[in-house]
């Protein structure tokens, strides 16, 4: 869809039918629905499944979406969005009405137990709002954890007791390796590295990445094979890759009263540190940030809650930009906050 939103008179019949309760706002566990805007284009989701619902071409660009609400009946999405008209920052709301639009309505599934452990092994789990992954099966949680804080002689056994349960943990793969490689076994460490790039697992990029930066794999970086498993030279692809290029860091250097010195570090765990200091006159402002950020198709999400639950209002977009051959990112916090990081290289 596209043009300006279209106002009509309806009948007394249809009035009828419309619920009277306050719209639902779209946040946490329970959302149905999202919003992401990209340029003039409004794009409507399903939170849970990440299928467009419905989009819609916008007058003027699209700065950032603040909220997203739902009917009663879920038959209604309305969306409030920030743009710039005639010069100025707006925050404009528009509705949309999804049985006219024909789209198929929404239908709850039934309630599950809670106390039931999610399957990791089944496709329709919940999976993790920012990471897309399935939560882990207790036991490998469990294991998991007892080989992090297992002694250095028995760390190899520990993470080997999380193969057993699952024989393809790409964490697990990653700290063998480097057992491996500090008992002087290069080889092995460097097959392990290539069983779990040839692996299906969701989580298996990440840690790859993890491997290629870990002081433990330090001496290999110059070896062909490890270059290769952890796709070191290889050209990134996906959000995720392109965020994580040279290990999460990026930065903008800074000039005095013209721009902010800006160091930002974006971690596997979906956590960032931002910092931002400006140097003017001797006057000298420094502005620390913390939160997490979430993927998304042209760059990420900076999550800054300002007191208990984080809402839309308290998102900040990162969008990819070109600067030569490499990515920048280009956020804007608000409030005059607006810079562009390149990735910081090791």
């Amino acid at each position: 869809a596209k043009g300006a939103p279209a106002c009509e008179k309806l009948g007394a019949d249809v009035i009828a039918k419309l619920s009277v309760k306050d719209p639902i706002p779209q946040s946490g566990p329970k959302a149905t629905f999202g919003a992401t805007g990209s340029g003039r284009t409004l794009t409507v989701t399903r939170k849970a499944s990440g299928e467009p619902v419905l989009t819609w071409q916008t007058m003027d660009p699209i700065i950032k979406v603040v909220d997203v609400y739902a009917s009663q009946y879920e038959d209604r999405v309305a969306v409030a969005y920030t743009s710039r008209v005639m010069g100025k920052e707006q925050t404009l709301i528009v509705g949309f009405d999804l049985l006219k639009a024909g789209t198929t309505p929404v239908v709850k599934d039934p309630p599950k137990d809670p106390n039931k452990p999610a399957d990791p092994n089944d496709p329709n789990a919940p999976k993790d709002p920012n990471t897309g992954v399935a939560p882990e099966d207790p036991k490998v949680l469990k294991a998991v954890e007892a080989a992090r804080k297992a002694a250095k002689a028995k760390a190899l056994a520990e993470w080997q007791k999380v193969l057993a349960i699952d024989p393809a943990h790409s964490e697990t793969l990653v700290r063998i390796a480097a057992i491996q490689l500090a008992a002087k076994q290069q080889v092995e460490a460097i097959k392990t590295l290539e069983t779990l790039a040839r692996s299906s697992k969701p989580d298996a990029i990440e840690w790859l990445i993890e491997a290629r930066f870990d002081a433990a794999f330090s001496s290999l970086r110059a070896d062909p094979k490890f270059r290769a498993a952890t796709g070191l030279d290889k050209k990134p692809v996906s959000t995720y890759e392109r965020v994580m290029i040279f290990g999460g860091a990026w930065e903008q250097n800074g000039t005095s009263c013209d721009k902010a010195e800006v160091r930002m570090k974006v971690s596997r765990d979906r956590s960032f540190k931002l910092n931002v200091r400006t140097n003017c006159s001797g006057s000298i402002m420094d502005l620390p940030f913390k939160g997490k950020w979430r993927a998304e198709p042209n760059g990420i999400t900076l999550i800054l809650p300002n007191r208990g639950k984080a809402t839309a209002a308290d998102e900040a977009p990162c969008r990819f930009e070109p600067v030569g051959d490499e990515d920048s990112l280009h956020c804007d916090l608000g409030k005059g906050i607006d810079f562009v990081v390149l990735p910081t290289r090791r």
